[in-house]
């Protein structure tokens, strides 16, 4: 186990808690105002198309994205984040930045098994506050399963 500085410690729980955290976790806050969210599914938000979201409004409308009842009329069947669970978790820090890698289940919201790898690399600054995170998974397989409705297998990193 890597020793970690306070500062390195202190990234690897805001990343934790990004994704474990309770209800009553704040999600929001650990963003700074001119944060930057990738994500590499331009389908995800309304219009498709991005993949880039600049800014508080912007990361909070990706982040509640997958709860608005609009997805499955537009042919996407977003996944219920309220049946979350992560497996595999590998969590590295570096300075500033701080890799996580975890297999996620989920049920999407027409009720289908979800199951996919991520992996995010965040960018903090000095205050602690996230700048800039991408977010790396299997695109390909996302699209297959949430919006042309395939049965896949995903894959397994362990």
């Amino acid at each position: 186990m890597p020793n970690y500085t306070e500062q390195e410690a202190r990234n690897i729980e805001t990343v934790n808690q990004l994704f474990e955290g309770d209800a009553s976790f704040d999600r929001v806050a650990i963003f700074d105002k001119d944060a930057v969210w990738w994500n590499g599914l331009p389908h995800i938000n309304s219009p498709p198309g991005n993949t880039e979201f600049r800014g508080i409004e912007a990361i909070t409308a990706l982040m509640m994205s997958s709860a608005n009842p609009d997805n499955l009329a537009r042919g996407v069947d977003a996944y219920d984040l309220s049946t979350t669970v992560f497996e595999d978790v590998v969590v590295l820090a570096d300075g500033d930045f701080v890799v996580r890698q975890h297999t996620q289940r989920s049920k999407t919201h027409s009720g289908r098994d979800y199951c996919n790898v991520y992996c995010f690399v965040v960018k903090f600054n000095a205050e602690g506050k996230i700048v800039y995170l991408t977010e790396h998974w299997n695109t390909w397989y996302a699209h297959k399963f949430l919006l042309d409705n395939f049965s896949l297998e995903p894959a397994h990193p362990n």
